[in-house]
């Protein structure tokens, strides 16, 4: 997913290499496109993932 703007309100998980580093629901995306605010169950609430050379992010569907 190269626009991700386009992710706000879905469920995605992030990739580095071949491993899911984190999951969650995206609140925010700033107005570039480079940094999503996801939002996760847990301790963590919240967390900040820029655009960088090896991130890879997957649309999660939701049923």
């Amino acid at each position: 997913m190269s626009n991700w703007k386009l992710l706000v309100g879905q469920a995605v998980q992030i990739w580095r290499g071949n491993e899911i580093v984190d999951q969650g629901l995206v609140e925010a995306v700033t107005a570039d496109g480079s940094v999503l605010w996801l939002t996760q169950k847990g301790a963590i609430g919240r967390r900040m993932v820029t655009k960088e050379r090896g991130t890879g992010l997957w649309v999660q569907l939701m049923n």
